[in-house]
């Protein structure tokens, strides 16, 4: 995994674990769009309500015997500020000026919308990715005509303890207007989302897929090992197998992908779960397509994604191109997640399961 030098954060979208949600259009009233007066209102605002101030008569805030945030220290700084592309993030930490103030804004043309609470021994961050025309996320996802003085953010990903999640969660809908709501995913979405990474990692630059043998080392430099872990929807709730754990090594991946591309009555999009069904089949007489069996999360080196809305992006290996295919994947699988969250594509994955 790669290490980030000393002097530059890594990029926030990184080596966290977050919560996923999706959130409607956000009503700011401003036809010009945010800007650095109004992020630095509602930072004020939001910091008010975590110190606990007293609004019209009435002390909010969170509450003291919350266990996280009890070891977490003194609430020292709120920022929210527009987050840069990923080759434009050192840039933007070279330029931002810091002053006295306990929140500090920086505009910058963003991907989305980054707020951080820092606390004096831990910083908790939640970062609104925005719905881009093409270009940045990924030519598939399209963005949505808006009247003015709305922005639209629809995917909300937060790394907080419950209590400040849910007060987070509480500002943005009751100042903004907005229903925030979380996203949890059916399993054919999640095998569906991992297959589609394998294969956009087995794609150049250019468009054209690669050859056998720069396909395998692409897998086992990036994707690596992978784990799956199944789950049970048992009647009655209770039951000693509560889950499988499924472990691929990466000098088993390539060949278990080439398998699955050759057996027959299965689909031509999902080489990976063909192999891996049959097998399971086979050996433990296990039906991973059964109503019953769930697939609760799938990780491997480049990232942990789980059903029940949460997802872990590993930051690419410090040599690797700003351009280069993890990152490009990672577009695209962002750009998935967003327009699942505009509820454009998570039926449609589905059609035909």
């Amino acid at each position: 995994m790669a290490t980030q030098s000393q002097d530059v954060p890594p990029y926030p979208l990184y080596d966290t674990t977050f919560n996923l949600y999706r959130a409607s259009p956000l009503y700011t009233g401003n036809d010009s769009g945010l800007d650095d007066l109004t992020l630095r209102q509602q930072a004020a605002k939001f910091r008010d309500i975590l110190v606990g101030d007293v609004l019209r008569g009435v002390r909010v805030g969170l509450e003291p015997e919350d266990g996280t945030l009890a070891y977490s220290g003194a609430l020292q700084t709120v920022t929210w500020t527009l987050l840069p592309a990923e080759e434009r993030w050192k840039g933007q930490l070279d330029t931002q000026s810091v002053g006295d103030e306990d929140t500090t804004i920086n505009l910058s043309d963003g991907v989305g919308l980054l707020v951080t609470v820092a606390y004096e021994k831990i910083q908790y961050t939640a970062v609104l990715l925005r719905a881009i025309r093409g270009g940045n996320w990924d030519e598939t996802t399209a963005g949505v005509e808006l009247d003015e003085g709305f922005e639209h953010f629809p995917l909300l990903l937060v790394k907080m303890p419950a209590s400040l999640r849910e007060t987070f969660v509480d500002f943005l809908s009751t100042t903004f207007d907005a229903r925030i709501s979380p996203l949890q995913f059916p399993s054919a979405y999640v095998t569906t989302t991992f297959e589609q990474y394998l294969a956009y990692i087995c794609v150049g630059e250019d468009g054209e897929p690669l050859d056998t043998g720069e396909s395998t080392r692409a897998m086992k430099k990036i994707v690596g090992g992978i784990e799956v872990y199944v789950g049970f929807d048992l009647p009655g709730g209770s039951s000693t197998l509560k889950t499988i754990d499924i472990k691929i090594s990466k000098e088993d991946l390539p060949r278990i992908i080439s398998r699955g591309k050759t057996i027959q009555n299965g689909k031509e999009d999902a080489p990976l779960w063909n192999a891996l069904t049959a097998y399971v089949n086979a050996h433990l007489a296990l039906d991973l397509n059964h109503d019953r069996v769930r697939i609760m999360r799938i990780a491997c080196d480049a990232f942990v994604f789980g059903a029940e809305g949460k997802i872990k992006l590993f930051h690419p290996d410090a040599n690797a191109d700003e351009d280069g295919p993890q990152r490009r994947t990672t577009k695209r699988f962002l750009g998935s997640l967003i327009d699942v969250a505009k509820g454009n594509t998570l039926s449609k994955s589905l059609q035909g399961d």
